[in-house]
């Protein structure tokens, strides 16, 4: 039997035993590589907080939402990339980090602050009711 069919099989039983989204939940298990994040849920906003330490112009970082997804890209500077370096465990250069929320957000009802090595953004969580629309007779 060939590596794509034992895998195949594998794969069927994975989904039998561990459901269909188990490459996913998998993943999400993996730790990224990206900034370290905290996401915190309360009754009308989702506050995210991520360790950005390094950053010498703000406006560098490109902050995005997409649905129920925050998107974090920028570049952390390595001042001593003209050194031999004997150690490296600081993540320099260029970053991005993709953080589901588990809820959907405003994009117009929202902040963003940093402090301290430390990007906060703050979103107003959307109801379900919040983007209705009320149709009248005429």
């Amino acid at each position: 039997m060939n590596q794509d069919k034992n895998f195949e099989k594998w794969s069927k039983l994975a989904r039998k035993f561990l459901g269909d989204d188990f490459w996913g939940d998998m993943m999400e298990a993996v730790p990224t590589a990206g900034p370290k994040a905290d996401v915190y849920h309360g009754q009308q906003e989702v506050v995210v907080l991520i360790d950005l330490p390094g950053i010498e112009n703000v406006k560098d970082v490109d902050v995005r939402i997409d649905g129920d997804t925050l998107w974090v890209k920028g570049e952390r500077p390595n001042r001593y990339a003209h050194y031999n370096a004997k150690v490296t465990e600081r993540n320099t250069g260029a970053f991005e980090r993709k953080i589901h929320l588990g809820a959907l957000v405003s994009k117009k009802q929202s902040s963003a602050s940093y402090r301290k090595g430390v990007l906060e953004i703050r979103l107003r969580i959307i109801k379900p009711n919040d983007d209705h629309i009320q149709v009248s007779d005429i």
